[in-house]
């Protein structure tokens, strides 16, 4: 098969969040088909009526664009393939199980709930493997069986599997896998509501939509032999398989919620950005070296090989991906992450968006100083909200600590009036002040520099504090400085 041949999907159920296990199982089929000049097919499985809901849909389909993953073909995009929801293709799937019925590889199946309970209990006490292979059902005339349907009887329809031989997953990650037959029980193919189940509908749709390699997580290898089935009772080629082991979270357990975040949406939420979760997931299992972290997607498309993902489940290891993100960050422009901290700075009451707007070059400066210091997006209106407002809420434990030496009682006045007098308001001046009394007075510039920090930002750890204060201004900085000279004085001797 040549390489404009190979076309890949994703094919998610909408229930819920998008979760980066998915996300990054579409990851892969992305890069696979962009390595191979293939195509990016997005199908959406929505076929159980009950669970299914469109607002998951939208949900799932704004996820994997904030992510980056563009569909080639699929909903609102379009393609030669239409409809792409399986809730718009049910004429097709009952036609196709009719292609089944009349060529002997499906039967009607009339056994109700009851008594397919009734078997499987039967079959546990007896120690016996419940495979239900149709009974009476399987070999029933097929025109007593249309007087039954027409009768108004409830019915499935059932895969006649063969009780012989053996069924072979050829995977591209794990090898062959190998499943008997006689282990396999006649799967329902259309339930007794007329429409169809994920084994059925996923392999036809597959034949139908010309997928040359289905690349899905490996909980769905299960299901694999009972579609290679179903593609061989209907004519089809054998698309080639692989499947991709599950994130886990740092216990080893699935990844869910209690590990603080799950879904592509919970980690955009915690302030992660798209492009670094996009390259975190791309890497999580890939094979790729070691020493290879931060690439383009065109980069990891480039490296992308299925053969080298991993047959063990990946832990997701947040500390690295919020390393990844600082990178991520750090390579944003000032103006970039001025755009993306302005409204953060606003729905945090921390700024108005007159004083954003107003002055967006001095936030741009801010950024700069302070993305070193940023890893996660959801930091920004803590980490730059001090240069906002005029006076300060201390810590009072803190302040006591930072103001209740006698060296500062004596000379932070002192120093507050030496900036005050300052005829320009730079980094340089500020910085010659504040060592320029501490050598006079014979000590550090720490013992000056710890409160003075602590007076006009509010914490014991920032970027350069002669820097802060210079981005701080002349006017917001003596304010604090002030306030906090006055409130030292109030503190007991």
């Amino acid at each position: 098969m040549d390489d404009s041949q190979i076309r890949v999907r994703y094919a998610p159920s909408p229930t819920g969040r998008l979760h980066v296990g998915g996300v990054r199982t579409a990851l892969f089929n992305w890069l696979f088909a962009r390595k191979n000049g293939g195509t990016f097919v997005l199908r959406i499985e929505d076929t159980d009526l009950e669970r299914s809901t469109e607002e998951s849909v939208e949900q799932l389909e704004r996820s994997m664009r904030w992510i980056g993953l563009n569909w080639d073909e699929g909903p609102e995009v379009g393609g030669p393939h239409p409809p792409y929801r399986q809730t718009e293709r049910f004429d097709l799937y009952r036609e196709a199980a009719k292609r089944l019925l009349d060529s002997g590889a499906a039967y009607y199946d009339f056994a109700t709930p009851e008594e397919l309970a009734e078997f499987r209990e039967r079959a546990r006490a007896e120690g016996r493997q419940p495979i239900y292979t149709g009974g009476e059902y399987r070999e029933m005339d097929p025109d007593e069986a249309k007087k039954r349907i027409e009768a108004g009887e409830p019915h499935t329809v059932r895969f006649k599997t063969p009780r012989e031989g053996q069924t072979v997953v050829e995977d591209m990650i794990r090898g062959p896998v190998t499943f008997e037959n006689a282990n396999l029980e006649d799967f329902v193919l259309m339930k007794s509501t007329d429409t169809p189940t994920y084994n059925f509908a996923a392999a036809f749709d597959d034949a139908e939509m010309e997928i040359s390699h289905v690349i899905r997580g490996d909980d769905h290898l299960s299901n694999t032999p009972r579609q290679i089935l179903i593609h061989e009772a209907l004519g089809n080629t054998l698309p080639a398989f692989a499947h991709v082991p599950q994130v886990l979270g740092p216990d080893k357990k699935k990844l869910s919620k209690r590990h603080g975040a799950a879904s592509v949406e919970d980690f955009a939420e915690k302030g992660y950005l798209p492009e670094a979760l996009f390259n975190y997931l791309a890497l999580l299992g890939a094979g790729y070296a070691a020493d290879e972290e931060i690439f383009t997607p065109e980069e990891l498309a480039e490296r992308f090989r299925i053969d080298r993902v991993s047959g063990n489940p990946a832990i997701l290891d947040e500390q690295k991906l919020r390393s990844v993100n600082a990178v991520y960050l750090r390579r944003r422009s000032p103006e970039e992450l001025a755009a993306l901290a302005a409204p953060m700075l606003v729905e945090s009451g921390a700024a108005t968006e007159e004083e954003v707007e107003r002055d967006r070059p001095r936030l741009e400066e801010i950024m700069a100083l302070l993305k070193e210091r940023i890893a996660l997006t959801t930091e920004i209106p803590d980490a730059v909200g001090y240069f906002y407002g005029d006076t300060l809420d201390y810590d009072e434990a803190e302040f006591e600590k930072q103001f209740g030496k006698e060296f500062v009682r004596d000379n932070f006045p002192e120093l507050v009036e030496r900036l005050a007098a300052l005829p320009g308001w730079t980094e340089a001046a500020i910085e010659e002040a504040v060592r320029g009394l501490a050598a006079e007075k014979e000590k550090g510039a720490r013992h000056l520099i710890h409160p003075l920090r602590f007076a006009v930002t509010g914490r014991t750890v920032s970027a350069g504090l002669f820097e802060t204060m210079q981005l701080l201004g002349r006017e917001r900085s003596l304010i604090r400085a002030r306030d906090a000279a006055q409130k030292m004085q109030r503190l007991p001797v």
